[in-house]
């Protein structure tokens, strides 16, 4: 969505009311878009991006440009596949600095360090990987990493859920039905389930319900095996817990076939258990 010149400034300044400190981006840096490999060097090319717009306080008087990242031989720095990382050039390297260097012409992206004897080092950042010492054979140039970006951060839908269910369970009139009255919604749907698995569709509905905390599956076996001693398909927390993915894992008006770890009568049997359960719920 395009933002108008006066709407800009606008919301700069109210950003600067509420503490934050905005900057406007109107000078310009090199964005290559060649990937740089946290692993093994290779090679960055001379193809750059359209420039990219930046504050001019985040930019420095040493040549300056930004370079994506692949590979996770940095990920203990903070650095993962996706991130950018702005690297300055041509100034002093010391020990501990996160460097962008070029061996003989291909790239990698290191933590740099100097031995008890004088050897430097290219470190990486995850234990899966060693350390590799540079020879004076090589063809060696740095410039370091000033900043660390990252493009597009996101987290997974289902965390999202879970913290929003349990702030709606924060908020929201305790549930009135009591410990006996669920037992009861249990043993008339027990019927209904003829695999361990099934009994997903009746702890999501009760965890809709907030009759079940969430992602108590302990719990809830524990109130099928008072409700219905002897039931051939007695549920585990295994079991629950392998169906709780795709679309399972959002409140029962939610879940869809094609993002369900079920299909077809199979989905429309755990999709009938779950409503018949909210419905004897009340």
């Amino acid at each position: 969505m395009d933002v108008q010149e006066n709407e800009l400034e606008e919301m700069m300044a109210l950003l600067e009311e509420q503490g934050w400190q905005p900057m406007m981006c109107d000078s310009k840096i090199a964005f290559y878009d060649n990937p740089v490999a946290c692993g093994e060097p290779n090679d960055v090319g001379d193809v750059v991006r359209e420039d990219e717009s930046w504050p001019e306080f985040l930019l420095s008087a040493q040549p300056e440009f930004v370079v994506t990242v692949r590979g996770d031989s940095m990920k203990d720095a903070g650095i993962e596949a996706g991130d950018a990382v702005k690297v300055r050039a041509h100034v002093q390297v010391h020990d501990g600095d996160i460097v962008l260097t070029r061996i003989d012409g291909e790239f990698t992206l290191k933590t740099f360090c100097e031995d008890e004897d004088g050897q430097p080092w290219l470190v990486p950042e995850n234990e899966k990987y060693e350390a590799f010492p540079l020879k004076e054979t090589q063809r060696v140039d740095m410039a370091v990493v000033t900043e660390i970006i990252k493009r597009n951060p996101h987290r997974s839908y289902r965390s999202c859920m879970q913290k929003i269910r349990q702030a709606k369970q924060a908020i929201a009139a305790p549930q009135e039905i009591g410990r006996e009255q669920a037992e009861e919604v249990i043993a008339q749907v027990a019927p209904m389930v003829t695999a361990a698995r099934q009994w997903y569709a009746v702890f999501r509905a009760m965890e809709d319900a907030r009759i079940v905390a969430i992602n108590d599956y302990e719990g809830f076996c524990e109130m099928v095996a008072e409700a219905v001693q002897g039931h051939p398909f007695p549920p585990t927390i295994r079991e629950l817990q392998r169906m709780a993915v795709g679309s399972f894992v959002r409140p029962v008006a939610s879940w869809r076939e094609d993002d369900a770890p079920v299909q077809g009568k199979r989905f429309y049997a755990y999709l009938k258990i779950a409503q018949k359960t909210k419905t004897l719920i009340g």
